[in-house]
Protein backbone atom coordinates (compact mmCIF):
# COMPACT_ATOMS: atom_id res chain seq x y z
CA UNK A 1 0.00 0.00 0.00
CA UNK A 2 1.03 3.52 -0.79
CA UNK A 3 1.38 5.73 1.99
CA UNK A 4 -0.59 8.73 1.04
CA UNK A 5 1.07 11.12 3.57
CA UNK A 6 4.39 10.63 2.03
CA UNK A 7 2.76 11.56 -1.40
CA UNK A 8 1.40 14.58 -0.25
CA UNK A 9 4.87 15.30 1.19
CA UNK A 10 6.51 15.00 -1.84
CA UNK A 11 3.70 17.16 -3.74
CA UNK A 12 4.48 20.12 -1.47
CA UNK A 13 8.64 19.15 -2.15
CA UNK A 14 7.79 19.78 -5.84
CA UNK A 15 5.52 22.28 -5.72
CA UNK A 16 7.97 24.58 -3.39
CA UNK A 17 11.09 23.02 -5.69
CA UNK A 18 9.74 23.61 -9.09
CA UNK A 19 7.49 26.89 -8.69
CA UNK A 20 8.75 28.96 -11.60
CA UNK A 21 8.88 25.72 -13.92
CA UNK A 22 5.02 24.71 -13.48
CA UNK A 23 3.66 27.89 -12.93
CA UNK A 24 4.94 28.79 -16.94
CA UNK A 25 3.54 25.72 -17.96
CA UNK A 26 0.06 26.65 -16.38
CA UNK A 27 -0.06 30.07 -17.30
CA UNK A 28 0.63 28.84 -21.06
CA UNK A 29 -1.85 26.30 -21.13
CA UNK A 30 -4.12 26.80 -18.28
CA UNK A 31 -4.65 30.30 -17.34
CA UNK A 32 -4.35 32.04 -21.21
CA UNK A 33 -7.14 29.63 -22.65
CA UNK A 34 -9.32 29.71 -19.73
CA UNK A 35 -8.87 33.72 -20.04
CA UNK A 36 -9.50 33.60 -23.38
CA UNK A 37 -12.77 31.40 -23.48
CA UNK A 38 -13.94 33.60 -20.17
CA UNK A 39 -13.93 36.47 -22.59
CA UNK A 40 -15.85 35.47 -24.91
CA UNK A 41 -20.07 36.51 -24.59
CA UNK A 42 -18.66 38.63 -21.55
CA UNK A 43 -16.21 41.60 -22.79
CA UNK A 44 -15.82 40.22 -26.27
CA UNK A 45 -19.10 39.98 -28.00
CA UNK A 46 -19.71 36.95 -30.12
CA UNK A 47 -20.99 38.24 -33.52
CA UNK A 48 -23.54 35.31 -35.64
CA UNK A 49 -20.44 34.60 -38.05
CA UNK A 50 -18.30 33.55 -34.86
CA UNK A 51 -20.80 31.47 -33.06
CA UNK A 52 -19.42 28.62 -35.20
CA UNK A 53 -16.08 29.16 -34.09
CA UNK A 54 -16.81 28.82 -29.95
CA UNK A 55 -16.92 25.62 -29.87
CA UNK A 56 -13.58 25.49 -31.92
CA UNK A 57 -11.85 27.47 -29.30
CA UNK A 58 -13.30 25.11 -26.73
CA UNK A 59 -12.14 22.02 -27.86
CA UNK A 60 -8.52 23.42 -28.14
CA UNK A 61 -8.95 24.81 -24.37
CA UNK A 62 -9.34 21.46 -23.40
CA UNK A 63 -6.67 19.67 -25.41
CA UNK A 64 -4.51 22.79 -24.27
CA UNK A 65 -5.47 21.54 -20.47
CA UNK A 66 -4.27 17.71 -21.34
CA UNK A 67 -1.08 18.70 -22.89
CA UNK A 68 -0.60 21.00 -19.41
CA UNK A 69 -1.46 18.38 -16.98
CA UNK A 70 0.51 16.02 -19.00
CA UNK A 71 3.55 18.29 -19.40
CA UNK A 72 2.70 18.78 -15.37
CA UNK A 73 2.86 15.21 -14.82
CA UNK A 74 6.30 14.59 -16.83
CA UNK A 75 8.12 17.51 -14.29
CA UNK A 76 6.64 16.29 -11.12
CA UNK A 77 7.62 12.56 -12.19
CA UNK A 78 11.34 13.10 -12.96
CA UNK A 79 13.66 16.41 -11.51
CA UNK A 80 15.71 16.21 -14.97
CA UNK A 81 12.75 16.96 -16.66
CA UNK A 82 12.17 21.33 -17.30
CA UNK A 83 9.59 23.21 -18.43
CA UNK A 84 10.69 22.89 -22.59
CA UNK A 85 11.11 19.14 -22.09
CA UNK A 86 7.74 18.91 -19.93
CA UNK A 87 5.97 20.33 -22.87
CA UNK A 88 7.68 18.41 -25.77
CA UNK A 89 6.76 15.38 -23.72
CA UNK A 90 3.52 16.35 -23.35
CA UNK A 91 3.36 17.03 -27.19
CA UNK A 92 4.66 13.30 -27.75
CA UNK A 93 1.82 11.43 -25.76
CA UNK A 94 -0.92 14.31 -26.51
CA UNK A 95 -2.94 11.80 -28.68
CA UNK A 96 -3.09 8.38 -26.79
CA UNK A 97 -3.50 10.64 -23.37
CA UNK A 98 -6.99 11.93 -25.66
CA UNK A 99 -7.86 8.73 -26.96
CA UNK A 100 -7.64 7.38 -23.14
CA UNK A 101 -10.07 10.22 -22.48
CA UNK A 102 -12.24 9.71 -24.71
CA UNK A 103 -12.75 6.13 -24.23
CA UNK A 104 -13.42 7.31 -20.15
CA UNK A 105 -16.13 10.08 -21.31
CA UNK A 106 -17.61 7.38 -23.89
CA UNK A 107 -17.39 4.83 -20.78
CA UNK A 108 -18.88 7.53 -18.38
CA UNK A 109 -21.52 8.28 -20.57
CA UNK A 110 -22.91 4.46 -21.18
CA UNK A 111 -22.80 4.25 -17.15
CA UNK A 112 -26.04 6.69 -17.08
CA UNK A 113 -28.01 5.61 -20.23
CA UNK A 114 -29.80 3.07 -18.12
CA UNK A 115 -30.97 5.91 -15.55
CA UNK A 116 -32.04 8.15 -18.98
CA UNK A 117 -34.05 5.28 -19.82
CA UNK A 118 -35.91 5.41 -16.50
CA UNK A 119 -36.62 8.26 -16.63
CA UNK A 120 -38.06 8.44 -20.25
CA UNK A 121 -39.94 5.46 -19.56
CA UNK A 122 -41.25 7.29 -15.90
CA UNK A 123 -43.02 9.36 -18.02
CA UNK A 124 -41.13 12.61 -17.05
CA UNK A 125 -40.45 15.52 -19.70
CA UNK A 126 -37.69 17.90 -20.14
CA UNK A 127 -38.51 21.17 -20.93
CA UNK A 128 -36.97 23.53 -23.53
CA UNK A 129 -35.60 26.00 -20.61
CA UNK A 130 -33.45 22.42 -19.19
CA UNK A 131 -35.97 21.79 -16.54
CA UNK A 132 -37.18 18.48 -15.62
CA UNK A 133 -41.13 18.00 -14.83
CA UNK A 134 -41.55 15.28 -12.41
CA UNK A 135 -45.37 15.54 -12.46
CA UNK A 136 -46.60 12.75 -14.12
CA UNK A 137 -43.75 10.49 -13.46
CA UNK A 138 -44.11 6.93 -12.48
CA UNK A 139 -42.28 7.01 -8.90
CA UNK A 140 -41.66 3.13 -9.10
CA UNK A 141 -39.34 4.48 -12.73
CA UNK A 142 -38.42 7.35 -11.11
CA UNK A 143 -36.75 5.16 -8.00
CA UNK A 144 -35.10 2.69 -10.66
CA UNK A 145 -33.45 5.62 -11.98
CA UNK A 146 -32.34 7.57 -8.72
CA UNK A 147 -30.63 4.21 -7.52
CA UNK A 148 -28.71 4.10 -11.21
CA UNK A 149 -27.47 7.69 -10.97
CA UNK A 150 -26.30 6.35 -7.51
CA UNK A 151 -24.78 3.61 -8.45
CA UNK A 152 -23.32 5.13 -11.21
CA UNK A 153 -21.76 7.72 -9.48
CA UNK A 154 -20.01 5.76 -7.00
CA UNK A 155 -18.99 3.57 -9.73
CA UNK A 156 -17.27 6.99 -10.90
CA UNK A 157 -15.67 7.69 -7.86
CA UNK A 158 -13.97 4.25 -7.22
CA UNK A 159 -13.02 4.41 -11.09
CA UNK A 160 -11.65 7.84 -10.46
CA UNK A 161 -9.26 6.56 -7.63
CA UNK A 162 -8.33 3.73 -9.81
CA UNK A 163 -7.15 5.65 -12.74
CA UNK A 164 -5.18 8.33 -10.14
CA UNK A 165 -1.90 7.46 -12.09
CA UNK A 166 -2.71 7.33 -15.51
CA UNK A 167 -1.26 10.10 -16.83
CA UNK A 168 1.79 9.30 -15.07
CA UNK A 169 1.63 6.04 -16.83
CA UNK A 170 1.14 7.71 -20.08
CA UNK A 171 4.08 9.95 -20.01
CA UNK A 172 6.66 7.73 -18.53
CA UNK A 173 5.76 4.08 -19.96
CA UNK A 174 4.57 5.17 -23.17
CA UNK A 175 1.68 3.24 -22.69
CA UNK A 176 -2.08 3.70 -24.39
CA UNK A 177 -5.13 2.26 -23.65
CA UNK A 178 -3.17 -0.60 -21.78
CA UNK A 179 -2.53 2.19 -19.05
CA UNK A 180 -5.77 2.06 -17.89
CA UNK A 181 -5.24 -1.62 -16.89
CA UNK A 182 -1.69 -1.02 -15.24
CA UNK A 183 -3.58 2.18 -13.17
CA UNK A 184 -5.80 -0.59 -11.71
CA UNK A 185 -2.19 -2.59 -11.00
CA UNK A 186 -0.82 0.52 -9.61
CA UNK A 187 -4.02 1.53 -7.19
CA UNK A 188 -4.38 -1.46 -5.73
CA UNK A 189 -4.74 -1.60 -1.90
CA UNK A 190 -5.15 2.09 -1.41
CA UNK A 191 -8.33 3.04 -3.54
CA UNK A 192 -10.56 3.98 -0.14
CA UNK A 193 -7.60 6.43 0.99
CA UNK A 194 -7.37 7.92 -2.69
CA UNK A 195 -11.31 8.00 -2.67
CA UNK A 196 -11.06 10.02 0.79
CA UNK A 197 -8.00 12.14 -1.52
CA UNK A 198 -10.60 13.10 -3.98
CA UNK A 199 -13.51 13.95 -1.78
CA UNK A 200 -11.41 16.47 0.20
CA UNK A 201 -9.98 18.09 -3.23
CA UNK A 202 -13.76 18.58 -4.37
CA UNK A 203 -14.95 19.89 -1.22
CA UNK A 204 -12.20 22.33 -0.74
CA UNK A 205 -11.52 23.48 -4.78
CA UNK A 206 -15.28 24.02 -4.24
CA UNK A 207 -15.50 26.25 -0.95
CA UNK A 208 -12.61 28.14 -2.28
CA UNK A 209 -14.19 28.70 -5.61
CA UNK A 210 -17.49 29.82 -4.35
CA UNK A 211 -16.04 31.97 -1.62
CA UNK A 212 -13.16 33.57 -3.83
CA UNK A 213 -15.97 33.92 -7.01
CA UNK A 214 -18.68 35.30 -4.61
CA UNK A 215 -15.99 38.14 -2.55
CA UNK A 216 -14.34 39.22 -6.47
CA UNK A 217 -17.63 39.58 -8.22
CA UNK A 218 -18.69 41.57 -5.00
CA UNK A 219 -16.01 44.02 -5.09
CA UNK A 220 -16.41 43.57 -8.82
CA UNK A 221 -19.29 45.83 -8.79
CA UNK A 222 -18.70 47.98 -6.34
CA UNK A 223 -15.50 49.07 -8.59
CA UNK A 224 -17.35 48.55 -12.42
CA UNK A 225 -21.04 49.63 -11.20
CA UNK A 226 -23.92 47.85 -12.01
CA UNK A 227 -24.00 48.98 -15.73
CA UNK A 228 -21.12 46.47 -16.54
CA UNK A 229 -22.27 43.01 -16.13
CA UNK A 230 -20.27 41.73 -18.66
CA UNK A 231 -17.07 43.40 -16.93
CA UNK A 232 -17.79 41.49 -13.42
CA UNK A 233 -18.73 38.54 -15.02
CA UNK A 234 -15.18 38.59 -16.97
CA UNK A 235 -13.32 39.19 -13.56
CA UNK A 236 -15.13 36.50 -11.80
CA UNK A 237 -14.20 34.13 -15.01
CA UNK A 238 -10.57 35.36 -14.67
CA UNK A 239 -10.35 34.19 -10.70
CA UNK A 240 -12.39 31.27 -11.34
CA UNK A 241 -9.82 30.14 -13.95
CA UNK A 242 -7.09 31.17 -11.68
CA UNK A 243 -8.64 29.21 -9.12
CA UNK A 244 -9.29 26.22 -11.08
CA UNK A 245 -5.39 26.16 -13.16
CA UNK A 246 -3.87 26.26 -9.07
CA UNK A 247 -5.85 23.00 -8.38
CA UNK A 248 -5.11 21.25 -11.12
CA UNK A 249 -1.36 22.45 -10.99
CA UNK A 250 -1.86 20.50 -7.26
CA UNK A 251 -4.00 17.39 -8.27
CA UNK A 252 -1.60 16.42 -11.17
CA UNK A 253 1.82 17.04 -9.28
CA UNK A 254 -0.16 14.50 -6.48
CA UNK A 255 -1.04 12.03 -9.31
CA UNK A 256 2.42 12.38 -10.84
CA UNK A 257 3.95 11.82 -7.13
CA UNK A 258 1.76 8.82 -6.26
CA UNK A 259 2.97 7.32 -9.77
CA UNK A 260 6.29 7.47 -8.52
CA UNK A 261 5.62 5.82 -5.04
CA UNK A 262 3.32 3.26 -7.03
CA UNK A 263 6.44 2.35 -8.95
CA UNK A 264 9.30 2.32 -6.21
CA UNK A 265 6.56 0.04 -3.95
CA UNK A 266 6.30 -2.24 -6.50
CA UNK A 267 10.40 -2.38 -7.34
CA UNK A 268 10.69 -2.91 -3.94
CA UNK A 269 7.72 -5.69 -3.59
CA UNK A 270 9.54 -7.32 -7.27
CA UNK A 271 12.36 -9.57 -4.99
CA UNK A 272 9.98 -11.06 -3.05
CA UNK A 273 7.37 -12.31 -5.88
Amino acid sequence: MVRIGDVWDRTVDVLRGRTAILTGIVLLTLVLPGIVVGALGTIVPVSDPFVAAVPLIRFATLVLLVLGVLAITAVASDPAVDRTQGLRIAGQRLLPALGVLTALVIAAIALFIPAGVLFRLSGATLSGAGTLDMSHAAPGYTAGAGLLVLLAALFGLWLSARIVPLFGIVVNERRGFGALRRSLTLTSGSTLKLIGVLILYFVLTTVAMLAATSVVGVIARLVLGGDAPGGVAFVVAVVRTLISAGATMVQSVFYARFYVAAIEREQRLAPLA
